[in-house]
């Protein structure tokens, strides 16, 4: 059974993804000190977050060491194999826009780095979902644990994300959103009770969230505010930020065209973070090409570029289980 609003929830998600991937080199102020910082104080939190109450909440047990090896092979081609496909995709393309020689010996780096370091890789973006992979691998493991001690990993957590694990394997990643995978899971768990909040209640909890936002788009935006500057903060921001969207999906909710489209993004969210890059990319190589940075308005440029970036992928997906159902 979906869940309506854990739906709305991971399409938020995923839109604020896009529009955060949009520094392009010509943004304005407003977008880079504002926006920009606002979203990457908490979106990738809240992401991770999602994603680990959703593994959760589909799990149907594994019993066998021969089920679990099926259970990383299934999610190997889903998931693994589609990151090297991507990643390698774009170390391909890359250079070839850079006017730079593509030869056998800058494949291999590529490739070393997409494997070992992929933060740092040409296909950055794909980060998320090395790291995803990474959490699926531990999740029979992690189901298996008496609920105290879940409780007492997702404790431990949040001082693993204070340290600094390097970029080899993505170590840093897994350090900084271990406590949202811990407490993503522990929300599943806790569904019942979670269901039983009153509205007043998620309102009351999103004030901290919503006096960031504020001090975010003023003084914050005053001093030239970045999210760098949080560091292991965002365990604060990122944690603050789920009652306010749940409350949020609330409202949505209610507009049956909004809940939908939101639903919609949601279903298409895996093939829209696979190909939201290249679409961001191809509209600021036009924007440039043609000297339209300084005519078009930002604005315009962010709401055009997002909505193909969502739009074209979900198209993609759409053709594609109507092109295999029709075989």
């Amino acid at each position: 059974m979906r869940l309506v609003r854990i739906d709305i929830m991971v399409g938020l998600a995923m839109l604020f993804v896009v529009v955060g991937h949009l520094s392009v080199g010509f943004e304005p102020r407003w977008y880079s000190v504002g926006l920009h910082s606002w979203i990457y104080s908490f979106h990738m939190e809240m992401f991770f977050f999602l994603s680990a109450f959703l593994i959760r909440y589909t799990y149907k047990g594994i019993q066998s060491p021969l089920e679990y090896a099926k259970y990383i092979w299934r999610k190997f081609k889903k998931f693994f194999v589609w990151f090297f496909i991507i990643g390698m995709t774009v170390s391909i393309i890359a250079p070839l826009f850079r006017h730079e020689p593509l030869s056998a010996s800058s494949l291999w780096q590529s490739l070393r780095t997409l494997l070992l370091y992929p933060r740092w890789s040409e296909a950055s973006f794909l980060w998320y979902i090395y790291v995803l992979f990474g959490f699926y691998l531990i999740s029979p493991l992690f189901f298996r644990l008496p609920q105290l001690w879940q409780v007492l990993c997702c404790i431990a957590a949040m001082f693993l994300a204070m340290h600094n694990g390097g970029s080899l394997f993505a170590a840093d990643e897994f350090c900084q959103y271990t406590f949202f995978y811990c407490f993503g899971v522990l929300c599943a768990e806790w569904i019942d009770e979670i269901r039983s909040f009153k509205l007043w209640m998620w309102a009351s909890l999103s004030t901290p969230f919503i006096a960031f936002s504020i001090w975010v788009f003023t003084a914050g935006y005053n001093m030239g505010f970045t999210f760098r500057q949080l560091q292991w903060w965002t365990l604060v921001t990122g944690m603050s930020s789920l009652p306010f969207f749940y409350f949020v999906t609330t409202g949505i909710q209610k507009v049956k065209s909004l809940s939908n489209a939101f639903s919609a993004i949601s279903r298409n969210c895996y093939i829209i973070y696979l190909l939201q890059m290249f679409v961001i990319w191809t509209c600021t190589w036009a924007i440039k090409q043609f000297g339209l940075t300084d005519t078009i308005p930002f604005i315009v440029f962010m709401a055009v570029t997002s909505t193909m970036a969502i739009l074209i992928p979900i198209a993609i997906a759409h053709f594609y289980r109507k092109l295999t159902a029709n075989k």
